[in-house]
């Protein structure tokens, strides 16, 4: 805008004045007077038929050339005093000269003795405190300091590597000599103000890093950095190192933060209850579905257990008062390679598979059922005869039951299994026990009574499913919560429980009515 007007102000301003020279030629005046300023006023009052247009259009040029050079007068003014305006404000330069204290005594003295310890340093004069968050996200390595959305403080180093692609320890090192290192970014809140600075520094630093694999997306991490400014920032120290955009509120992760790392993270913690401690060899989420009007969301996860056996899980979330959380009963899954253990099971009546080639674990049969409580306190996962399987801590076991006890989210429940209704059970370190109680072997147990009979087969139950219900035991125990399951074997009530809902399985036969809660 300025600038059209200094164009179209100085055009007019000369082409006024043109024809104001060439009307004076032609009427025998005096030239002169027009290519002076304001001094052929009184020629222009006086013959106002023959000059007053072209006066006015030199009137006109010469107010459209100050208002366009007051305009740029102002936006210059506005726009030269950036550091005083509050926001984010930049500083840097291409080539920063290496200070003395890079090169130093004293910062080769700090590196020796942060060495191995904790991440820790000074950076624009502000001492780093813990809890600091290092994430590797986008290819950028960033240091943080503070919970809010603006760190307090805060170091980002422009690696450019991908988290998927190490896969081994990756180091990096950078001298004050050399150039074309990653830029270092460096950002503070000064006193007073809520937004930070950054300066940039491409090089004169003294970098040494190294990252490697750590597991379930993360990298351990070591850092040396001495930075070429004059209030001798330096960071030294080991850290870990997150990838994902998980928020943390007082060193807990932020379950009502709606982002799908939010959910995989809700997802894996909860697929990791599913199995004894030491069984997972890893939980990869291939999808996730967030569905943030409805406050909903899907999560697709690939597990693979040390025995070689691989599933496909599939989680349905929502976000409740706790924050997200897995829907009671929605998971859905899907064999994609069995391990060792069911290729041995699948080979129990038929003897032309080698038992000892498929699976070199050790079976110990008991003859008795009350023998189980020699291995009271460890991990087991029970197989019943109609081939379903539980897993958890074996608690209790008398004569006609024993009883689990299941980690789910941030809660326990515990489950009770009849004598008759087990088939074997297998420990974290994979020796099977196998239930020989009438001494005849595992087809020799008696078989399990029964219970399909029309008052018993959960069939007058089937309405209440997915309503408060409160149900009655025949010990005269009441629990109340969401009735999600009822067959032929077992009752199944969700509780909301902790970061999300725990399930209880309650033997048919022990239950004594079923009611809608009020």
């Amino acid at each position: 805008m300025a600038e059209w007007l200094l164009v179209a102000g100085l055009s007019l301003l000369i082409m006024a004045t043109v024809g104001l020279v060439r009307q004076a030629a032609f009427r025998g005046d005096s030239t002169l007077l027009f290519l002076i300023p304001l001094a052929g006023l009184r020629q222009v009052q006086e013959n106002w038929q023959n000059y007053g247009v072209l006066a006015l259009l030199r009137v006109l040029g010469t107010v459209c050339l100050l208002v366009g050079a007051g305009l740029i007068y102002v936006q210059h003014e506005r726009l030269e005093p950036i550091n005083a305006v509050p926001g984010q404000v930049l500083r840097g330069a291409k080539t920063p000269a290496a200070t003395t204290f890079v090169r130093s005594p004293e910062a080769a003295l700090l590196m020796v003795q942060g060495d191995g310890k904790p991440l820790s340093g000074l950076i624009h004069g502000q001492t780093l405190l813990n809890p600091v968050r290092v994430t590797l996200i986008n290819g950028v390595l960033s240091i943080h300091q503070g919970e809010a959305f603006l760190p307090d403080l805060s170091v980002s180093i422009l690696l450019g590597w991908r988290p998927e692609d190490i896969q081994e320890r990756r180091t990096l090192l950078i001298t004050p000599a050399e150039s074309g290192g990653p830029p270092v970014h460096v950002s503070w809140k000064p006193e007073g103000r809520s937004y930070p600075e950054t300066r940039i520094f491409n090089e004169g630093y003294r970098l040494e890093l190294a990252l490697a694999p750590l597991g379930d997306q993360q990298f351990t991490g070591a850092l040396q950095l001495v930075l070429p400014d004059t209030l001798r920032s330096y960071l030294v120290g080991d850290f870990t190192v997150q990838t994902n955009h998980l928020r943390y509120r007082n060193g807990k992760v932020d379950l009502f933060f709606d982002h799908p790392d939010t959910l995989g993270y809700v997802a894996r913690e909860y697929l990791h209850t599913q199995f004894p401690a030491g069984a997972v060899a890893s939980i990869r989420i291939e999808n996730v579905n967030l569905r943030r009007a409805s406050r909903e969301g899907e999560v697709q996860a690939r597990v693979a257990l040390r025995d070689g056996t691989v599933e496909r899980r599939r989680l349905q979330l929502e976000e409740n008062s706790v924050g997200w959380a897995v829907t009671p009963g929605s998971m859905e899954t899907r064999v994609l390679a069995a391990g060792a253990a069911e290729t041995a099971d699948s080979g129990v009546l038929g003897a032309s598979a080698p038992r000892a080639a498929l699976s070199p674990a050790v079976t110990v049969r008991l003859h008795r059922f009350t023998d189980l409580a020699s291995y009271l306190g460890q991990q087991v996962t029970v197989t019943e005869r109609d081939g379903s399987a539980s897993s958890g801590t074996l608690t209790r076991v008398n004569e006609q039951r024993l009883w689990l006890e299941m980690t789910m989210g941030s809660g326990r429940a515990e489950i009770n299994l009849r004598e008759d209704s087990v088939r074997e059970l297998m420990l974290a370190d994979g020796t099977r026990l196998v239930l020989d109680t009438a001494g005849g072997g595992e087809t020799a147990a008696a078989p399990a009574p029964d219970r399909a009979s029309p008052d018993e087969d959960g069939a007058p139950y089937q309405g209440l499913i997915g309503g408060p219900v409160t149900v009655t035991l025949e010990s005269g125990e009441r629990h109340r919560g969401t009735l999600v399951d009822v067959d032929k074997r077992r009752v199944t009530l969700a509780v909301a429980m902790g970061s999300g809902k725990v399930e209880y399985f309650y033997d048919l036969g022990d239950v004594a009515s079923i009611e809608e809660a009020q």
